[in-house]
């Protein structure tokens, strides 16, 4: 009786470890299948976010658009969400730029008008 029992206790024990080695690894591909999905989301609104770049950029090639209407702020703190400290630092700073020529051009303006 003895033995028998010994027999079913190494049988249960293997099937103990094989079901927490299976239980790991549907863990290890569950983490894994959630970084890729989390991946191809910041993928895709990257694109998005560099579409609305795009964008903005052929609007203010128009210099009859209103950029008063750009929500800078609320772009700032997309880019912040989506890219790394160094990066989301560079583009508003360009943006910046591009809003201070646009400034200058309307403050130019007004000083030539005012002549």
């Amino acid at each position: 009786m003895g033995v028998l029992k010994d027999l079913k206790i190494a049988d249960l024990e293997k099937e103990l470890r094989a079901t927490k080695d299976e239980a790991a690894q549907r863990l290890i591909d569950m983490d894994s299948e959630k970084q890729e999905i989390t991946q191809d989301a910041k993928v895709s609104a990257a694109i998005a976010m560099y579409k609305i770049q795009l964008q903005m950029a052929a609007e203010a090639q128009d210099p009859a658009f209103d950029k008063s209407s750009w929500d800078v702020e609320g772009w700032k703190a997309r880019l912040a969400d989506l890219e790394d400290e160094d990066d989301a630092e560079e583009i508003p700073m360009l943006e910046g730029g591009d809003a201070g020529k646009d400034q200058g051009g309307e403050a130019g303006g007004d000083g030539a008008a005012k002549v």
